[in-house]
């Protein structure tokens, strides 16, 4: 490294423009970082969008970030909402994320429409300098694809993988594998939480198959029973004999405990339109004169055929593992989030979000210098994932990267 080198700003990489990307770019400028951006989507927090019509559970006090309210004061940007409202994900982003993004993140340090492909690191291979200090001192090397498909390569020396679990759903088939047929089909498998409001004649009079019972499959049975007078009818395929939905005794979020418990009385039959078949799993999937013909298997090895005009896959999903593949990340084999994080995770006695707290950033911490994961895609499999969990995890690891030498 020259003397010119050494006198450059840090150049930090932050994949992903939602909620902790940007946290983490903010928490870069104030760190004097040279901050870069990169967005698959066409808008910072694209994913976020994607369900903006759905209201979280949580309320503004829990997702605004300490940092947020810092640079909105400084930028002059007004928040004035109700802590105990819960917003919608599309007034979570007019009201909070687009100004941010705006005003303390330039065009020239978001990329939009661009996408990660994979990280490296200069002139070495995953097997190589294992445990050297050689490895940290070379940068990152990051292949990225913009949509119009050029490639490009972009150094950096700090790597935060913020790009969450949203664009990676897991698939229908039993074992977490895709079902038979499942890739012909995919142009007809929903896997996004139905927005009624704007496309309700895509599901009204339909016979639908919804897989899942989480609460974005809990979210779309609620939604979807409002059609039940167009003819719409839901059969509920989910794969535990005895589902709970999540219920928390003495739930303090209001929204999460009227969906669990509306989830629990569409489950237990009696309600016209719904169908809900306990303890099966999607074997395959055909198209048979127009309709999609579905296969489920069942706890005793029997199978049951159901014949439905749409399927809509709400299962879950789990952060991308192929971008960080070429680095030296403990990965846990369980849920797929770091390591350390992992095993402090599956240890706890709560399953309830509320009750989680930042592991600090040993947790974090994996056998690749400077590359951290963050937010929701830290968690796995584990869908306990809490923002102000996020902000905290942002700040320990610019807690830790400020004492780096």
């Amino acid at each position: 490294m020259t003397e010119t080198d050494k006198d450059k700003p840090r150049r930090l990489a932050i994949l992903g423009a939602g909620p902790v990307g940007l946290d983490a770019a903010l928490a870069g400028l104030d760190a004097g970082y040279e901050v870069h951006v990169y967005e698959a989507g066409t808008q910072p927090a694209s994913n976020v969008r994607d369900w903006g019509h759905v209201r979280l559970f949580s309320p503004w006090s829990m997702n605004i970030s300490p940092r947020m309210r810092a640079w909105s004061s400084r930028l002059g940007l007004p928040l004035q909402m109700d802590p105990d409202a819960c917003p919608t994900g599309d007034e979570l982003c007019d009201r909070l994320l687009d100004p941010l993004w705006t005003k303390a993140v330039t065009t020239s340090r978001l990329h939009l429409r661009t996408h990660v492909v994979a990280v490296g690191r200069r002139g070495v291979l995953k097997h190589e300098e294992i445990g050297s200090p050689d490895r940290g001192r070379r940068p990152f090397r990051i292949l990225l694809r913009h949509r119009e498909g050029r490639e490009w390569v972009e150094e950096a020396d700090v790597v935060l993988d913020c790009t969450g679990k949203y664009g990676s759903p897991n698939p229908l088939g039993d074992g977490g594998i895709p079902a038979v047929g499942e890739a012909a089909l995919d142009a007809r498998i929903h896997r996004r939480i139905p927005d009624l409001a704007h496309a309700a004649e895509a599901w009204k009079g339909k016979t639908i198959l919804l897989a899942g019972s989480g609460h974005s499959a809990q979210t779309a049975a609620r939604e979807l029973i409002k059609l039940v007078s167009t003819g719409t009818r839901v059969i509920w395929a989910l794969r535990k004999t005895r589902p709970d939905f999540g219920v928390i005794a003495d739930d303090p979020l209001s929204g999460r405990r009227e969906l669990s418990l509306a989830a629990q009385s569409l489950a237990s039959g009696g309600t016209t339109g719904m169908e809900a078949i306990t303890g099966v799993v999607v074997d395959s999937l055909s198209m048979e004169n127009g309709r999609i013909e579905v296969w489920l298997g069942r706890d005793d090895g029997g199978t049951e055929t159901v014949r439905v005009d749409q399927v809509l896959a709400l299962t879950g999903g789990v952060g991308d593992h192929s971008i960080y593949r070429q680095l030296q990340v403990h990965e846990c084999y369980a849920t797929s989030g770091p390591m350390k994080l992992a095993a402090a995770l599956l240890g706890s006695d709560s399953a309830d979000c509320l009750d989680q707290d930042s592991h600090g950033v040993e947790a974090l911490r994996s056998p690749e210098p400077d590359f951290f994961m963050l937010g929701d895609k830290s968690y796995g499999r584990n869908n306990t994932f809490l923002l102000r969990i996020g902000w905290q995890q942002v700040s320990e690891v610019f807690g830790e990267l400020s004492t780096a030498p």
